[in-house]
């Protein structure tokens, strides 16, 4: 856990923190669509522009710098998502991207009436895609419902979709809109069982949780580290076997082997650059607040010591917000609420406050330097589950690990001042 002495010091780290308006600190509540990023990260692609700028494969200096620095990040990324090895990693432009390309080549090896399962409460990156299969391959999709008190998945209905013609299970690991984990070790279980691949959404749980990808078993799992404080880039894990298999769409003349055969066209290498940078920070994080001692070459213990401490100092700010939002009037919030059960989510909450729409909300707190979203945020077919979309959605407010226990009482003052019934004046006579 980072101790609350220390979050100034974390909150130096990234530039952007220092941002303010109308004197005020500006308040960053808004990572779910993408978080700040730390200095090293700046620096790391400022120096790859100025000294190592060249494409893949030629023979000449900066060309062989260019493709060290790409051959360490999938290193490091591989240690990140918990890969058995480099080979497994696949970068992209982002986790959309990504999908729609594995998915067109798994639809290769689908006959009519295969099946594929996807969630109401996942992103529609992790729908739509395998949604395309549908009219394009014959493919029959099955839907895995969503308990509305809680927005968690429905389990028994998950199992009663599955059977022998399932070839795929596209779930998310935490919902993008509110917060909820979902038991991924045992989805991959129960896919695995009728022997189903597993597609697994990390876009949303990257910046909170760690990820052990080989540790689930999941075949794919993808994520973008413009959310875990890096550039705008796409993340993909692959099982080896699998990326050797499938047919990539790509040139010719491209490499024939993983991850080359993914990567199509020209990577960008100052956004790779920069995730090393954000990987570098990562890492001092676990090395800095992990609680043990690490070897000084263990770079995947200490990347999961950075998650761990971030997972446990972000479990005191859902509470805190649990409490905050509860207190305001009018404001209803969906998903997980009970702080019991505060280890089953993110700090990520989604809310509607009566009498304001959810847009009028977002507005009021961005006049007052208060960034948050509203609508569906791509959550299409939570948001229509929970009969919200003809009423504009939610307001959405996600936490990380830099945001600190007075923005959230901030924010809670700003909702009961937004909530706050107008003056309705006396009539005269």
């Amino acid at each position: 856990m980072i101790p609350s002495d220390r979050l100034p010091h974390i909150r130096s780290q990234f530039p952007a923190l220092s941002r303010r308006q109308d004197g005020r600190p500006y308040l960053y509540l808004d990572g779910p669509g993408g978080t700040q990023v730390p200095r090293r990260t700046i620096e790391a692609m400022a120096a790859y522009l100025e000294r190592n700028n060249a494409n893949h494969e030629g023979a000449f200096p900066t060309s062989e710098e260019s493709d060290a620095v790409l051959a360490e990040a999938h290193a490091a990324a591989a240690d990140f998502l918990g890969a058995d090895s480099a080979g497994e990693v696949v970068f992209g432009q982002n986790m959309t991207t990504i999908t729609f390309a594995l998915s067109r080549a798994i639809g290769r090896t689908l006959r009519q009436g295969d099946e594929i399962v996807v969630t109401r409460l996942d992103h529609d990156a992790n729908v739509a895609p395998w949604l395309a299969l549908q009219e394009e391959r014959g493919a029959v999709v099955r839907w895995v419902e969503i308990r509305p008190d809680d927005c968690t998945l429905d389990m028994a209905g998950l199992e009663r979709a599955l059977g022998p013609r399932t070839r795929v299970v596209a779930v998310g690991m935490a919902s993008n809109a509110v917060g909820t984990i979902n038991p991924v070790s045992r989805i991959v279980a129960m896919a695995h069982h009728v022997g189903a691949w597993t597609y697994v959404d990390a876009v949303h749980a990257a910046p909170h949780l760690a990820i052990d990808a080989a540790a689930l078993g999941t075949d794919f799992l993808v994520c973008s580290p413009y959310k875990f404080f890096g550039p705008h880039l796409g993340l993909l894990y692959g099982r080896r076997e699998l990326l050797h298999r499938l047919a990539a769409y790509k040139v010719r003349p491209a490499a024939d082997e993983p991850p080359g055969k993914w990567e199509t066209g020209t990577l960008p290498g100052e956004s790779i650059a920069g995730l090393l940078g954000t990987f570098d920070y990562l890492e001092w994080l676990g090395r800095e607040f992990g609680g043990a001692q690490i070897d000084a070459t263990d770079r995947r213990a200490a990347l999961v010591a950075a998650m761990l401490a971030i997972r446990a100092t972000e479990r005191g700010l859902a509470l805190q917000a649990l409490t905050a939002l509860g207190e305001v009037p009018g404001l209803t919030l969906r998903g997980i609420v009970d702080p019991a059960r505060i280890d089953d989510r993110v700090p990520t909450f989604a809310f509607t406050l009566a009498g304001r729409t959810p847009r009028e909300v977002a507005t009021e707190l961005g006049r007052r330097g208060i960034a948050v979203w509203d609508g569906d945020y791509y959550a299409y077919e939570l948001i229509r589950a929970l009969g919200l979309d003809e009423s504009g959605g939610m307001v959405r407010v996600g936490l990380v690990h830099y945001n600190e226990p007075a923005e959230i009482e901030r924010l809670a003052q700003a909702l009961r001042e937004i909530a706050r019934p107008t003056a309705v004046p006396a009539p005269t006579r």
